[in-house]
Formats: C-alpha cells, structure tokens, sequence
C-alpha cells in the first residue's frame, strides 16, 4: 500500500482550498478550516508525523485565510451550534 506523505496531504488540501476561494470566493474555502485542519490536528494526537506538519499546515491556512475570515467562520459556527441547541434549555455539551 502506497501511503501519502503527510505533507503532501495538507498542501494539496491548501492548494484545492486556495482554488476554490478564488473561484468561489472565501466563504467557498471555510471547509478548509471547518473539516480539514480540524481532521488534521485530530490525527496529530495519535500520530507523530501529522504533529510534526501541523505548524506548517496552520500556517499555510494563516496565508491562504485571513485572520477575520477565520473569526467569521468561528463565528458562524457558535450561531449554527446555538441555533441547534435544545428547545428544551439543555445545553447540547450536556450541561443544563
């Protein structure tokens, strides 16, 4: 089995990101922060290699996304996570 490098695993994930923000524009490029890095820092915990990549794929996203894209992204995500709590008061961690 032929395994990636996993460097070549983030700057393909830049590279497409990157694309797709021009093309669609930045908003178009959050899965990068969404899901990718999130994936990424996640398999660093376990695996070396990843933990090793990580600063260089989060500064890759810092040139690709800007600061206040990133904020913005973080602050959509806090208003879809409160849009999706609970009718019921119960905080969707589990606290009440």
């Amino acid at each position: 089995m032929i395994t990636r490098r996993t460097q070549d695993i983030w700057i393909g994930q830049c590279e497409a990101a990157q694309e797709i923000k021009e093309r669609y524009g930045p908003r178009a490029a959050d899965y990068l922060v969404a899901e990718k890095l999130s994936d990424y820092a996640s398999a660093a915990w376990g695996h070396p290699e990843f933990a090793r990549e990580l600063p260089g794929f989060v500064s890759e996203v810092r040139r690709i996304i800007s600061a206040s894209e990133i904020r913005e992204h973080l602050a959509r995500i806090e208003r879809e996570q409160s849009d999706a709590a609970p009718a019921n008061g119960d905080d969707y961690r589990g606290q009440t």
